[in-house]
């Protein structure tokens, strides 16, 4: 499916464009779908409604009694279709008192985005990020009212004369992919099972290669090979192409080898590798402190209870939740791996100081959203 709109049906409609949306994908999960939960909360009837087809109705499509009309007439009502679709579309932008748009890389929502503006309809570009892949993104930040961000390193990447536009909405925390249980800490790692190093993202169909940040996942796992097999370590892999993913890392390793796990994203499989104890890898695309990226990846595992390893500061990541990671130069030694077992009563108090902290997060972020969709 191309896309999708979330139509608030009120006094005036809010209407949220849902491009290509996906609940595999974070974007999705972290703000629309949230978004979608947050306008229930408020009272707001939601349905769902497609971007129009811009395909000819097929004979099928047409009344029986049709198919006597000359051939002439046939076409035109075929060719009448899109016209029809198009029209409902616009009419429900036109009636709505805010549009909320996300990576609008089709020619149709900017159709919409134009038609609604003669409306006087606020229109919110969503961009959780920026690339020079999307063809109608620059389009829509001239007609957006506002500009939401989920970070303020990614304003940079925003023309100086749409900054006045900016309001950074940081993201939610993906509460589907959390254990059933978050209340204590995770399991302590017995003497009998083996230390576990998590990874988790999005791997493109394009290859591996192409996610900077698994590729320097990889490169740390490389660099810290013996102390690894040392500590008779596993590694968990769950994302997209996760084969491909597996593939990748036994490839950079060469001789040398770890037991891995492998499992393609989904929710029950996020769960599963959250509640098992041990730590999550994930470092950013170097150089960190220019990353402009979200910190939901490490937000969700600090929520979860694992021990966090990143390598560095990331800009966006909130100072109260640095104490409750370890930060990495390239590689893992001993001590920091004797970090994350020795000190498992510090580990307990910090990581239930970050979950407070991020239930109090996520209600500032629900007031950030009431106030542009109010």
């Amino acid at each position: 499916m191309p896309g999708m709109l979330l139509v608030a049906k009120a006094a005036f409609a809010t209407v949220i464009v849902l491009i290509e949306a996906d609940p595999r994908r974070a974007g999705c999960r972290l703000r629309w779908f949230k978004l979608h939960h947050l306008a229930t909360q408020q009272g707001i009837r939601v349905v769902k409604l497609e971007l129009p087809s811009n395909k000819l109705l097929s004979k099928h499509d047409l009344p029986k009694i049709t198919q006597k009309l000359p051939k002439g007439i046939r076409l035109w009502l075929r060719e009448v279709g899109p016209k029809l679709r198009r029209a409902q579309f616009l009419f429900t932008l036109a009636r709505s008192k805010v549009v909320v748009v996300g990576k609008p890389n089709d020619e149709r929502v900017i159709d919409g985005m134009q038609f609604a503006k003669r409306f006087r309809t606020s229109l919110i570009v969503d961009a959780c990020d920026i690339k020079t892949s999307y063809r109608y993104i620059q389009k829509a930040f001239d007609l957006a009212t506002y500009i939401t961000l989920p970070t303020k390193h990614l304003g940079a990447k925003i023309p100086a004369k749409h900054h006045h536009k900016i309001r950074i909405i940081p993201d939610g925390l993906d509460t589907t992919c959390l254990p059933n249980n978050t209340t204590d800490a995770a399991p302590r790692k017995t003497p009998k099972s083996p230390l576990n190093i998590l990874w988790f993202g999005v791997i493109e169909a394009s290859g591996p290669s192409e996610r900077p940040s698994f590729s320097i996942f990889c490169d740390v796992i490389a660099q810290s090979i013996d102390v690894l097999q040392q500590n008779q370590a596993t590694i968990t892999l769950v994302c997209s192409h996760s084969q491909a993913a597996q593939a990748f890392l036994a490839k950079r390793l060469r001789s040398k080898s770890l037991a891995c796990q492998a499992m393609e994203w989904s929710q029950e499989s996020m769960q599963q590798a959250l509640a098992s104890p041990g730590i999550a890898l994930l470092p950013y695309q170097e150089p960190i402190t220019c990353c402009d990226k979200s910190p939901n990846r490490l937000e969700l595992a600090f929520y979860a209870g694992k021990t966090v390893m990143v390598n560095g500061r990331l800009p966006s990541l909130d100072q109260e939740l640095t104490a409750s990671m370890i930060e990495i130069d390239r590689c893992i030694d001993q001590s920091m791996l004797n970090q994350h077992q020795d000190n498992l009563v510090k580990q307990q108090r910090t990581r239930q100081m970050a979950r407070r902290h991020l239930d109090h997060k996520q209600t500032t972020i629900d007031q950030l959203w009431t106030n542009l969709l109010t």
